[in-house]
């Protein structure tokens, strides 16, 4: 090869490997619409609880189907694709509510009552004021500085307040849905309202929660009544706002497998529209968000008989319209972060810096030595 010739590809490369993070360079494309494979749990479970802080995923909880329930707390890095374990949550469990606030996660147990609170930021655990109302399979969700517990086998609403660290009741469900292995209900935060989706009856599978009114209303109803329901939303930041809801029908109590469906509520027409259906083995599984992508954790395969496997997979889902922000995204305020000390300047920047000065060094050094 002419040594020329040689010398400018050299250079070329180099200067792409170095720019391209800049440039917004991709390597791959993912189609909206659709499941992708990601770095599976270290342990398999179903009935975890899942979030996402801080650009992190936390997998806490669950059962594996031969042990009691587990106390296991795991973080996914979406970076760099690895699990870590972090410190196991105090007491185990299984099915129940967790939601995030200020930076920190709050964990209810329904069964005991117990509440527990985890920051990722110093991988510690604290209790709190216990739930006044014991239920199983609850969900929780975040709003204007409060959490909501509802659910379970009653229409009770229960309101935290983190700030002081007390209990309040506000006005009950419109329809309490089953416990159990339909998982209650599943809640989500979308427009400032708090809307809650169940399996049974259609007709209440949607009920919407407006705390400045202490109120509840009915949505539009689900197309399918969903048993082990997950659900999320994108925000707008890089995907149209939307409810996105994935689960499976009631086949499991038969002798055939259950079909597993997903859709998508769009708030501009006040629609359910059914979507790419969610890959096997997510059952009383675990979701959250991260860039408006959103992250299905753990959960259960089904097979005849009503048997259930508990798994560790990890899937993603690039929803509808991803790569296009909604026209109407606010981004909300920012949360300032807890006070640390100060750290050492990081090695890893040092060391950056040392390979791309090497790598410059290299190229000019080639380019001499050619020229």
């Amino acid at each position: 090869m002419n040594n020329r010739i040689f010398q400018q590809i050299l250079i070329f490369t180099i200067t792409i490997l170095l720019f391209s993070p800049y440039l917004g360079i991709t390597y791959a494309e993912v189609d909206e619409n659709s499941w992708l494979d990601i770095t599976s749990m270290q342990e398999e479970r179903y009935g975890l609880g899942v979030v996402a802080e801080n650009g992190k995923i936390y997998a806490i909880g669950g059962y594996s189907g031969s042990k009691p329930y587990l106390d296991v707390n795991e973080e996914y890095d979406p970076i760099t694709e690895a699990w870590t374990y972090k410190t196991p949550i105090p007491e185990p469990m299984f099915d129940f509510g967790i939601t995030v606030h200020n930076g920190k996660i709050y964990c209810f147990n329904g069964e005991t009552g117990s509440t527990y609170v985890y920051t990722p930021l110093y991988d510690v655990w604290e209790k709190k004021a216990s739930l006044p109302n014991h239920r199983k399979s609850i969900t929780a969700s975040t709003l204007e500085g409060k959490i909501y517990v509802i659910g379970g086998s009653s229409k009770i609403l229960n309101v935290y307040d983190p700030t002081t660290d007390s209990w309040n009741t506000k006005a009950p469900l419109l329809y309490a849905f089953n416990e159990g292995y339909t998982r209650g209900c599943i809640s989500v935060v979308f427009k400032n309202k708090i809307h809650v989706f169940g399996a049974t009856p259609i007709e209440y599978s949607h009920q919407i929660y407006d705390p400045t009114s202490d109120s509840w209303s009915l949505g539009e109803p689900l197309i399918d009544g969903y048993s082990f329901a997950l659900a999320g939303i994108t925000t707008g930041s890089n995907a149209p706002e939307r409810i996105y809801l994935f689960g499976m029908d009631g086949n499991l109590w038969t002798i055939e497998p259950p079909n597993l469906t997903s859709q998508s509520y769009d708030p501009v027409i006040n629609n359910w529209t059914n979507i790419e259906p969610i890959p096997a083995g997510h059952l009383i599984g675990g979701i959250a968000t991260i860039n408006d992508k959103l992250y299905v954790i753990g959960g259960a395969g089904a097979g005849y008989s009503n048997a259930i496997y508990a798994n560790s997979l990890s899937r993603v889902y690039t929803p509808i319209g991803y790569g296009s922000p909604d026209p109407s995204y606010t981004p909300p305020p920012q949360t300032p972060s807890p006070m640390i000390s100060p750290e050492p300047f990081p090695a890893t920047i040092i060391i950056v810096v040392i390979v791309v000065i090497l790598l410059i060094g290299i190229g000019i050094f080639l380019f001499l030595k050619f020229k």
